[in-house]
C-alpha cells in the first residue's frame, strides 16, 4: 500500500492531475514524469506516442510503482490498450473513460471537446460519450496552440486572443466544455471569461476521482503517512519550473532531471 502511484504526461499539464491526487490522497508517495524532451505529444504518430510511454513505464516499473497513471489525453486516447497488453502486469489508468462519465453525469448534452490534435483524430471522446448516452450532441476542436503556450509560461501573462480565436463560434452552440487534455485545468479561468456560463468538465479532476475510486476498492490506499513527491522531467528542469509554478506548488519540492534513453 505504501508503493507509490507514477504520473506522467508529455510535460507539465499532469501536475494538474497531481494537484488532484494529493487532494483526495493525501497520504499517497508519488513519483511524476513529465517528458518535455518530446513535448508537445500532439503532433506526434501513434509508434511514437507508445515508445515515449514505454520507456516511462519500464522506468516507474523499476521503482515499484502500485499503478501508472497516463495523465496525458493524447497517449491514453492512441495507445492506452496497447500498452495495457504489453504491460498485463501492471494497472494502467488513462484520463478518457473518467473523463465522459464525469460530463454524463454533470448532464451536459452538448460538449465541445477541445484536446490535441492526436485526440481529437482518434475520436475517442466522441465515440464514448455516444455509448453513455446517444442523444449527446458532441463537437470536437483540435487546439494545438494551447499546450506549447501553456509550456511556454505564456498562459501567466493571458492568451485571451487565441482562447477567442478557437472558442467565440461555439458561445451559442454548447452548454459544456470537456478539457481534454490535462495541460487546460491551467487555463480554466481564462476559458470561464471567454465562455461563462459554460459548464467545464476537467480530465485532471476527473481522472482524480478515478484513481481514489480505483485504490479504495482495491485495498490499495496508503494509511501510513506520505513520505515523498518526486517530480522528474526529460527536459530543462528551470524552464519546467518556470513554466508551472503558477499553478503548482513547488515548497519542500525538487524538480530532477531523468535521462531515459532516448
Amino acid at each position: 500500500m505504501e508503493r507509490a502511484i507514477g504520473l506522467f504526461d508529455s510535460g507539465v499539464g499532469g501536475l494538474t492531475v497531481l494537484n488532484t491526487i494529493q487532494a483526495l490522497l493525501p497520504n499517497e508517495n508519488i513519483i511524476y514524469v513529465g517528458d518535455n524532451k518530446n513535448c508537445p505529444y500532439g503532433n506526434k504518430t501513434k509508434e511514437q506516442l507508445f515508445q515515449y510511454a514505454s520507456r516511462i513505464i519500464e522506468y516507474f516499473i523499476s521503482c515499484d510503482v502500485k499503478l501508472v497513471v497516463l495523465a496525458c489525453n493524447t497517449t491514453s486516447a492512441n495507445v492506452l490498450e496497447e500498452l495495457q497488453l504489453n504491460y498485463p502486469n501492471i494497472k494502467l489508468i488513462g484520463v478518457i473513460d473518467a473523463t465522459c462519465k464525469d460530463a454524463i453525469e454533470k448532464q451536459v448534452q452538448k460538449p465541445l471537446v477541445i484536446a490535441t490534435q492526436a485526440t481529437i483524430s482518434s475520436n475517442k471522446y466522441a465515440i464514448l460519450l455516444k455509448e453513455l448516452d446517444n442523444q449527446v450532441d458532441v463537437q470536437s476542436l483540435a487546439t494545438p496552440l494551447l499546450v506549447p503556450l501553456v509550456e511556454s509560461g505564456m498562459y501567466k501573462e493571458g492568451i485571451y486572443e487565441t482562447l477567442h480565436s478557437y472558442l467565440d463560434v461555439y458561445s451559442k452552440e454548447i452548454d459544456g466544455i470537456i478539457l481534454g487534455c490535462t495541460h487546460y485545468p491551467i487555463l480554466k479561468q481564462q476559458i470561464k471569461v471567454v465562455l461563462p456560463n459554460i459548464t467545464i468538465i476537467s480530465s485532471s479532476e476527473a481522472i482524480g476521482k478515478q484513481i481514489h475510486h480505483y485504490l479504495t476498492t482495491h485495498q490499495m490506499l496508503n494509511t501510513d503517512s506520505r513520505k515523498y513527491v518526486s517530480i522528474y522531467t526529460t527536459g530543462d528542469t528551470e524552464e519546467f519550473v518556470y513554466s508551472s509554478s503558477g499553478f503548482f506548488d513547488y515548497t519542500g519540492l525538487q524538480v530532477k532531471y531523468l535521462n531515459l534513453g532516448d
